[in-house]
Formats: C-alpha cells, sequence, structure tokens
C-alpha cells in the first residue's frame, strides 16, 4: 500500500515538472515570438501595404482606361504638309485633363475603399525558413493606408525604321502612400505607367509634338 503511495507521488510530481517546463517552452515561445515580431512586422506590413496599394492603383487605372475607351484619333491629330510631310502632333488639351481628372478620382476612391486593411502572418513566418513560412496559427494585425497621387501624361516617340516612328500616348501616375499602425509609420512611393494611345507615324517626327510632354526612345 504505502509503495503505491510513493510511486504515485513520484507520478504525480513527474507529471507537475512536465507540466512546469511546458508551460516554460510555452512562455519562451511567446516572448521568442514576440520579439521576432517587433523586428518582422513593420517590414512584412510594409510588403503588403506596398503589394495591396500598388494592385488597387492599376486595377482603378485600368478600369478608368477601359470605360474611357479613348483611341489615339480622340487624342491626337497628326497634321501634313500639302507634300505629305508630319509638320506637328496636335493634342486634345480637354480630353487630356480630363483623363487625368477622372483617373486621379478612381484612384483615390479605390484606395479610400482599403483604407483600413488587415494582413494575417503565420507564426511560421517569424523562423525566415520558407518551407515553415505558411505554417502555423496566424497573427492579425491592423494598418491604415491613405495617399496622394499625381497624373502626368507624356508623349514618346520610338524610331522602327528608317523615317518610321511609333507614337506612343502614356499616362504616368506617382503614387505616395502612408502606411500607419500601432507600430509603425512609413511612405511608399512609386510609379506605374499605362500606354492609353500609339500609332505609327510615316516621315520625320516634328519638333512640335503639342502640349505633351515628350521624349524619343
Amino acid at each position: 500500500m504505502i509503495y503505491y503511495q510513493r510511486l504515485k507521488k513520484k507520478r504525480f510530481y513527474r507529471l507537475k515538472r512536465l507540466f512546469i517546463v511546458f508551460v516554460l517552452i510555452i512562455i519562451s515561445a511567446v516572448l521568442i515570438c514576440e520579439h521576432q515580431l517587433d523586428d518582422f512586422r513593420p517590414v512584412y506590413i510594409r510588403k503588403q501595404a506596398e503589394i495591396l496599394s500598388m494592385t488597387t492603383v492599376c486595377d482603378a487605372v485600368e478600369d478608368a482606361i477601359e470605360e474611357l475607351n479613348y483611341s489615339y484619333n480622340d487624342l491626337a491629330v497628326i497634321k501634313y504638309s500639302n507634300s505629305g510631310e508630319v509638320q506637328a502632333i496636335e493634342t486634345d488639351s480637354i480630353k487630356i485633363n480630363k483623363i487625368k481628372s477622372i483617373i486621379s478620382k478612381q484612384v483615390e476612391r479605390e484606395i479610400e475603399v482599403i483604407r483600413e486593411s488587415e494582413v494575417k502572418i503565420p507564426i511560421g513566418a517569424f523562423t525566415y525558413i520558407t518551407v515553415l513560412s505558411n505554417f502555423g496559427p496566424e497573427i492579425s494585425m491592423n494598418f491604415s493606408i491613405i495617399g496622394t497621387f499625381n497624373c502626368e501624361i507624356i508623349s514618346t516617340f520610338e524610331s522602327t525604321g528608317i523615317n518610321q516612328s511609333i507614337h506612343h500616348i502614356k499616362l504616368i501616375v506617382t503614387s505616395k502612400i502612408m502606411t500607419t499602425s500601432l507600430d509603425y509609420s512609413g511612405d511608399i512611393v512609386f510609379t506605374t505607367d499605362f500606354e492609353l494611345a500609339q500609332t505609327v507615324i510615316i516621315g520625320a517626327v516634328p519638333n512640335y509634338y503639342g502640349k505633351l510632354t515628350s521624349g524619343i526612345n
């Protein structure tokens, strides 16, 4: 009887020690994760905010361009001389300004939709081991996105042969995104360009390109 009581006590103390060790392991793991999180969270939030904002801006611009559905002839007219030489390229400033206004508003609206965002980080991501990066419980973190945008429409000419070039009309969107969370604040600046229209020009490119910024490739 006494032997069984001693054996029972030994088992109890063994289980107690195992339980204490288990609790210490859990606490240590939490502290390690918290330490890793302090270093990892700002980088992860910035990356996710960058991906989210860039995707949103690109989608908003592409939707607006598709809705406007302008062709080259809607935006520019090539003027020829009586002998057939290119004299000038005149652009429709009203439509150019309309494009810039509509796209700026569309981008602002779409960014407002994702103003309050959430990112979930798997525990495995803290290990910096690729195969474990998507494993384990997820920790949710909230962050806010606000932005300012500048739209510019430029004209570029790409030489494609003797006395022949392609006239590109492009939209350049420069975005400055501010991301904030409880322990992170930072700015993301990126520029994206979109083709609005293009046409092939036969003849020498004139020195006067209309009211667009110009460049030669």
